[in-house]
């Protein structure tokens, strides 16, 4: 009886303290998984148990009234559904897992049985699974929006990004085996026309909700990090009135598409795709 008593006690100070690395000090899985010198597997499961048995619970944003006021500014400005405002941070990294803690939440909010969600690439997007761990089982889909690239950490590509949200969530994931960018628009057709891409690739234009980062033309970019411009052709572009890009298709501040030489050699979706889409959620 002893014995047992002790090994509840273990459990439970096991799983208060992985809470709190993740939770409250914002470590990723990785991270806790270090510090404690437990599998990543493990972290996923008793972060679920943790949220299963109370000891974590979530709490409704409390937001200050400016940021409240900013929300309804930005939907009304932008005629957009809905906005959320992350805390910010001095630490570039810290202010993404405000950014992805925050679309986590949303995802869990929105998402049910039989949904279909589409991905794309980037670390906004590629941060978020560390922080999606729904209290229930979701029978959803998570497909790829686009191709991968060597180029980039595993972490944004979206084959994995989508691997993650389903394994979190015990839901499926389709992936999409296909490279980002391709030499010409002709290859990207012959692409689309292949029985282990095409399928795809509509499966991800009827879904449900896309979740999608914003890309900016900087020396940084995930689009220069995938190789798909480079570095000069990233500050001609700003120089040219590019403002941002969605899945690699840039556009201005008015949110016109801007033609560039990306333009047809993208595998994926693109921004009439997205426009179809019910709900896309951009971090």
């Amino acid at each position: 009886m002893l014995q047992e008593l002790d090994e509840k006690r273990s459990f439970f100070e096991l799983v208060t303290r992985m809470a709190s690395l993740h939770y409250l000090e914002g470590k990723t899985q990785a991270e806790v998984a270090v510090t404690l010198g437990i599998s990543r597997q493990k972290v996923q499961r008793l972060l679920r148990q943790a949220r299963e048995l109370g000891i974590v619970e979530i709490n409704v944003r409390n937001l200050t009234t400016v940021s409240l006021d900013l929300e309804k500014q930005l939907r009304s400005t932008f005629k957009l559904k809905d906005v959320v405002i992350a805390a910010t941070h001095p630490a570039e990294l810290e202010r993404r897992h405000s950014v992805a803690r925050a679309a986590a939440s949303y995802l869990e909010r929105h998402l049910s049985d039989g949904m279909v969600l589409t991905v794309g690439m980037g670390r906004n997007t590629g941060e978020i699974p560390d922080f999606f761990y729904p209290s229930r089982s979701i029978n959803c889909t998570f497909v790829s929006a686009m191709g991968s690239s060597p180029h980039v950490g595993e972490t944004v590509n979206p084959n994995n990004i989508c691997r993650r949200l389903a394994a979190n969530s015990k839901g499926r994931a389709t992936y999409l085996h296909a490279p980002a960018n391709v030499e010409s628009k002709r290859v990207r057709d012959i692409l689309f026309a292949q029985e282990a891409i095409g399928p795809i690739i509509n499966q991800a234009k009827k879904a449900d909700l896309a979740v999608v980062g914003i890309g900016t033309p900087s020396d940084d970019a995930t689009l220069v990090r995938m190789d798909c411009i480079s570095k000069t052709e990233a500050k001609r572009l700003a120089e040219s009135g590019v403002a941002g890009d969605l899945l690699g298709t840039c556009f201005d501040e008015e949110g016109q598409v801007i033609a560039t030489d990306m333009h047809g050699r993208l595998v994926g979706l693109t921004l009439e795709d997205l426009r179809h889409i019910p709900t896309v959620i951009a971090v």
